[in-house]
Protein backbone atom coordinates (compact mmCIF):
# COMPACT_ATOMS: atom_id res chain seq x y z
CA UNK A 1 0.00 0.00 0.00
CA UNK A 2 1.38 3.65 -1.05
CA UNK A 3 2.07 5.69 2.24
CA UNK A 4 -0.28 8.48 2.26
CA UNK A 5 1.17 11.57 3.45
CA UNK A 6 -2.22 13.10 4.94
CA UNK A 7 -3.90 11.59 7.24
CA UNK A 8 -7.73 12.19 7.70
CA UNK A 9 -9.48 14.08 10.31
CA UNK A 10 -12.80 14.68 11.29
CA UNK A 11 -13.61 18.55 11.60
CA UNK A 12 -14.38 19.53 14.75
CA UNK A 13 -16.72 22.82 16.28
CA UNK A 14 -15.41 23.72 19.88
CA UNK A 15 -17.75 25.77 21.35
CA UNK A 16 -16.48 28.91 23.82
CA UNK A 17 -19.25 29.88 25.36
CA UNK A 18 -22.32 30.66 22.60
CA UNK A 19 -20.17 30.87 20.26
CA UNK A 20 -19.66 27.78 18.53
CA UNK A 21 -15.20 28.07 16.55
CA UNK A 22 -15.32 25.97 13.86
CA UNK A 23 -12.09 25.56 11.43
CA UNK A 24 -13.72 26.77 8.17
CA UNK A 25 -15.11 30.15 9.60
CA UNK A 26 -11.73 30.08 11.63
CA UNK A 27 -9.80 30.51 8.54
CA UNK A 28 -11.78 32.67 6.55
CA UNK A 29 -12.00 35.23 8.99
CA UNK A 30 -8.08 35.20 9.61
CA UNK A 31 -8.02 35.30 5.35
CA UNK A 32 -10.30 38.33 5.54
CA UNK A 33 -8.27 40.27 8.04
CA UNK A 34 -5.38 39.23 6.48
CA UNK A 35 -6.86 40.35 3.00
CA UNK A 36 -8.01 43.93 4.60
CA UNK A 37 -4.81 44.53 6.40
CA UNK A 38 -2.90 44.14 2.38
CA UNK A 39 -5.15 46.29 1.40
CA UNK A 40 -5.32 49.19 3.77
CA UNK A 41 -1.08 49.00 3.69
CA UNK A 42 -1.19 49.37 -0.09
CA UNK A 43 -3.72 51.86 -0.58
CA UNK A 44 -1.46 53.99 1.83
CA UNK A 45 1.24 53.05 -0.39
CA UNK A 46 -0.68 54.52 -4.01
CA UNK A 47 -1.87 57.72 -2.10
CA UNK A 48 -5.29 56.69 -2.07
CA UNK A 49 -7.89 57.33 0.80
CA UNK A 50 -8.24 54.38 3.60
CA UNK A 51 -11.57 54.79 4.21
CA UNK A 52 -12.22 54.36 0.28
CA UNK A 53 -9.96 51.06 0.50
CA UNK A 54 -11.27 49.74 3.11
CA UNK A 55 -15.14 50.05 2.86
CA UNK A 56 -15.21 49.47 -0.60
CA UNK A 57 -13.09 46.33 0.16
CA UNK A 58 -15.73 45.17 2.86
CA UNK A 59 -18.51 46.21 0.57
CA UNK A 60 -16.85 43.87 -2.33
CA UNK A 61 -16.37 40.97 0.38
CA UNK A 62 -19.87 41.23 1.48
CA UNK A 63 -21.61 41.20 -2.20
CA UNK A 64 -19.09 37.91 -2.79
CA UNK A 65 -20.59 36.26 0.23
CA UNK A 66 -24.37 36.77 -0.69
CA UNK A 67 -24.13 36.31 -4.50
CA UNK A 68 -21.43 33.44 -3.88
CA UNK A 69 -24.36 31.71 -1.45
CA UNK A 70 -27.06 32.66 -4.26
CA UNK A 71 -24.98 30.72 -7.48
CA UNK A 72 -24.62 27.93 -4.48
CA UNK A 73 -28.48 27.46 -4.49
CA UNK A 74 -29.03 27.92 -8.10
CA UNK A 75 -26.21 26.29 -9.71
CA UNK A 76 -25.28 23.55 -7.04
CA UNK A 77 -28.41 23.32 -4.56
CA UNK A 78 -31.90 24.02 -6.80
CA UNK A 79 -33.45 21.41 -5.25
CA UNK A 80 -33.08 23.86 -1.85
CA UNK A 81 -35.86 25.94 -3.27
CA UNK A 82 -38.57 23.15 -3.60
CA UNK A 83 -38.22 22.24 0.26
CA UNK A 84 -37.18 25.48 1.42
CA UNK A 85 -38.42 28.60 -0.62
CA UNK A 86 -37.00 31.54 -0.85
CA UNK A 87 -35.41 31.34 2.61
CA UNK A 88 -32.81 28.47 1.07
CA UNK A 89 -31.76 32.26 -1.09
CA UNK A 90 -31.97 34.40 2.27
CA UNK A 91 -29.86 31.57 4.90
CA UNK A 92 -26.16 32.84 3.35
CA UNK A 93 -24.33 31.14 5.80
CA UNK A 94 -25.61 28.09 4.43
CA UNK A 95 -22.78 26.92 1.71
CA UNK A 96 -21.03 29.38 -1.17
CA UNK A 97 -19.88 29.33 -4.43
CA UNK A 98 -16.34 30.37 -5.51
CA UNK A 99 -17.19 31.72 -8.90
CA UNK A 100 -20.42 33.50 -7.64
CA UNK A 101 -18.59 35.21 -4.86
CA UNK A 102 -15.91 36.41 -7.92
CA UNK A 103 -19.14 37.68 -9.69
CA UNK A 104 -20.22 39.29 -6.74
CA UNK A 105 -16.92 40.55 -6.37
CA UNK A 106 -17.08 42.12 -9.33
CA UNK A 107 -20.32 43.55 -9.12
CA UNK A 108 -19.59 45.38 -5.22
CA UNK A 109 -16.55 47.01 -6.67
CA UNK A 110 -18.17 48.45 -9.60
CA UNK A 111 -21.26 49.49 -7.50
CA UNK A 112 -18.97 51.04 -5.09
CA UNK A 113 -16.74 52.63 -6.65
CA UNK A 114 -19.15 53.44 -9.65
CA UNK A 115 -21.86 54.46 -7.91
CA UNK A 116 -21.65 54.46 -3.80
CA UNK A 117 -18.71 56.18 -3.76
CA UNK A 118 -17.34 57.35 -7.00
CA UNK A 119 -13.49 56.97 -7.54
CA UNK A 120 -10.66 55.62 -9.86
CA UNK A 121 -12.08 52.25 -10.38
CA UNK A 122 -8.93 50.33 -11.36
CA UNK A 123 -6.68 51.85 -8.82
CA UNK A 124 -9.14 51.07 -5.92
CA UNK A 125 -10.48 47.41 -7.33
CA UNK A 126 -6.35 46.71 -8.05
CA UNK A 127 -5.39 47.56 -5.16
CA UNK A 128 -7.64 45.10 -3.15
CA UNK A 129 -6.87 42.45 -5.68
CA UNK A 130 -3.26 42.19 -5.29
CA UNK A 131 -4.38 41.49 -1.63
CA UNK A 132 -6.73 38.86 -2.44
CA UNK A 133 -4.50 35.36 -3.05
CA UNK A 134 -3.17 36.23 0.25
CA UNK A 135 -6.27 36.29 2.20
CA UNK A 136 -7.49 33.72 -0.49
CA UNK A 137 -4.95 30.75 0.82
CA UNK A 138 -6.34 30.90 4.29
CA UNK A 139 -10.23 30.66 2.62
CA UNK A 140 -9.28 27.56 0.62
CA UNK A 141 -7.15 26.23 3.50
CA UNK A 142 -10.55 26.46 5.46
CA UNK A 143 -12.00 24.59 3.15
CA UNK A 144 -9.22 22.02 3.55
CA UNK A 145 -9.87 21.83 7.25
CA UNK A 146 -13.43 21.45 6.76
CA UNK A 147 -13.35 18.34 3.45
CA UNK A 148 -15.63 20.36 1.59
CA UNK A 149 -13.95 19.48 -2.14
CA UNK A 150 -13.75 16.02 -1.83
CA UNK A 151 -12.29 14.48 -4.96
CA UNK A 152 -11.95 11.30 -7.15
CA UNK A 153 -9.91 8.01 -5.43
CA UNK A 154 -6.17 8.67 -5.90
CA UNK A 155 -3.30 6.79 -4.40
CA UNK A 156 -1.51 10.69 -5.18
CA UNK A 157 0.84 11.34 -2.31
CA UNK A 158 -1.20 14.71 -1.13
CA UNK A 159 -4.38 12.73 -1.45
CA UNK A 160 -6.39 12.57 2.51
CA UNK A 161 -7.02 8.94 3.70
CA UNK A 162 -10.67 9.27 4.21
CA UNK A 163 -12.39 6.70 6.16
CA UNK A 164 -13.68 3.48 4.47
CA UNK A 165 -15.80 3.33 2.47
CA UNK A 166 -14.75 6.78 1.11
CA UNK A 167 -10.78 6.11 0.85
CA UNK A 168 -7.84 8.11 -0.39
CA UNK A 169 -8.95 11.21 -2.90
CA UNK A 170 -7.95 14.44 -3.71
CA UNK A 171 -8.63 17.22 -1.84
CA UNK A 172 -9.20 19.71 -3.88
CA UNK A 173 -8.87 22.87 -1.21
CA UNK A 174 -5.64 21.65 -0.47
CA UNK A 175 -4.47 22.34 -4.67
CA UNK A 176 -5.88 24.84 -4.71
CA UNK A 177 -4.48 26.41 -1.71
CA UNK A 178 -1.08 25.76 -2.90
CA UNK A 179 -1.38 26.89 -5.84
CA UNK A 180 -2.65 30.32 -4.34
CA UNK A 181 1.04 30.40 -2.50
CA UNK A 182 1.94 30.49 -5.93
CA UNK A 183 -0.03 32.84 -7.05
CA UNK A 184 0.76 35.16 -4.07
CA UNK A 185 4.48 34.67 -4.47
CA UNK A 186 4.22 36.45 -8.19
CA UNK A 187 2.40 38.94 -7.19
CA UNK A 188 4.85 39.68 -4.23
CA UNK A 189 7.88 39.61 -7.19
CA UNK A 190 5.97 41.64 -9.90
CA UNK A 191 5.44 44.38 -7.24
CA UNK A 192 8.59 45.69 -6.92
CA UNK A 193 7.63 48.71 -9.80
CA UNK A 194 4.55 49.99 -10.41
CA UNK A 195 2.18 48.54 -12.59
CA UNK A 196 -1.17 49.53 -14.47
CA UNK A 197 -4.37 49.72 -12.64
CA UNK A 198 -6.03 46.49 -13.35
CA UNK A 199 -2.68 45.03 -14.07
CA UNK A 200 -3.61 42.06 -11.28
CA UNK A 201 -6.71 41.93 -11.59
CA UNK A 202 -5.94 40.56 -14.97
CA UNK A 203 -3.03 38.36 -13.84
CA UNK A 204 -5.50 36.54 -11.59
CA UNK A 205 -7.76 35.49 -14.34
CA UNK A 206 -4.47 34.41 -15.81
CA UNK A 207 -2.90 32.22 -13.44
CA UNK A 208 -5.83 31.41 -11.51
CA UNK A 209 -8.66 30.47 -13.88
CA UNK A 210 -6.78 28.02 -16.19
CA UNK A 211 -5.77 25.69 -12.61
CA UNK A 212 -8.93 26.11 -11.37
CA UNK A 213 -10.64 24.49 -14.80
CA UNK A 214 -7.89 21.93 -14.46
CA UNK A 215 -8.08 21.10 -10.78
CA UNK A 216 -12.19 20.87 -11.10
CA UNK A 217 -11.59 17.77 -13.05
CA UNK A 218 -10.60 16.03 -10.17
CA UNK A 219 -13.66 16.85 -8.51
CA UNK A 220 -15.79 13.17 -8.02
CA UNK A 221 -18.69 12.24 -9.54
CA UNK A 222 -19.51 9.41 -7.62
CA UNK A 223 -20.26 10.61 -3.79
CA UNK A 224 -23.66 11.99 -2.84
CA UNK A 225 -21.57 15.88 -2.80
CA UNK A 226 -20.82 15.69 -6.51
CA UNK A 227 -21.04 18.76 -8.52
CA UNK A 228 -23.31 19.04 -10.94
CA UNK A 229 -22.08 19.15 -14.59
CA UNK A 230 -23.29 20.99 -17.59
CA UNK A 231 -22.34 19.11 -20.91
CA UNK A 232 -19.49 17.61 -19.06
CA UNK A 233 -18.12 20.58 -16.87
CA UNK A 234 -18.96 21.94 -13.68
CA UNK A 235 -20.40 25.64 -12.99
CA UNK A 236 -17.03 26.62 -11.85
CA UNK A 237 -15.09 25.80 -15.48
CA UNK A 238 -17.45 27.83 -17.21
CA UNK A 239 -17.08 30.64 -14.86
CA UNK A 240 -13.25 30.42 -15.16
CA UNK A 241 -13.31 30.02 -19.19
CA UNK A 242 -15.60 33.26 -18.61
CA UNK A 243 -12.99 35.18 -16.29
CA UNK A 244 -9.97 33.80 -18.34
CA UNK A 245 -11.73 35.67 -21.83
CA UNK A 246 -12.66 38.88 -19.10
CA UNK A 247 -8.90 38.71 -17.91
CA UNK A 248 -7.30 38.70 -21.64
CA UNK A 249 -9.88 41.58 -22.58
CA UNK A 250 -8.71 43.78 -19.58
CA UNK A 251 -4.89 42.93 -20.61
CA UNK A 252 -6.08 43.85 -24.37
CA UNK A 253 -7.39 47.13 -23.45
CA UNK A 254 -4.91 47.83 -20.71
CA UNK A 255 -2.04 48.27 -23.43
CA UNK A 256 -0.33 51.42 -23.82
CA UNK A 257 -1.74 52.52 -20.35
CA UNK A 258 0.77 54.11 -18.20
CA UNK A 259 2.30 52.55 -15.30
CA UNK A 260 1.19 54.31 -12.05
CA UNK A 261 3.11 54.41 -8.56
CA UNK A 262 0.36 56.27 -7.04
CA UNK A 263 -3.22 56.94 -7.73
CA UNK A 264 -5.34 60.11 -6.68
CA UNK A 265 -8.57 59.21 -4.71
CA UNK A 266 -10.28 62.21 -5.92
CA UNK A 267 -13.79 61.24 -7.15
CA UNK A 268 -13.61 60.10 -10.77
CA UNK A 269 -15.15 62.40 -13.55
CA UNK A 270 -18.32 60.94 -15.06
Amino acid sequence: MIPLLIPYWAPKVVNVGPVPIDPWATLVLIGLVVGLEISRARGIKRGLEVPDVVDGAMFTVGMGFVVGHIMHVLAYNPERLETDGVMALVRVWQGFSSTGGFIGAVIGSVLFWRVIRPRDYFAHADTIMFAFPFAWVFGRLGCFAAHDHIGRSSDFFLAVNFPLPTGPRHDLGLYEALWTVVISAVFFALDRKPRKGGFYIALWAFLYAPARFVLDFLRNEDLANSDVRWVGLTPAQWGMIVMFGAGAFLAYKLRGAPDSAGSSSAPASE
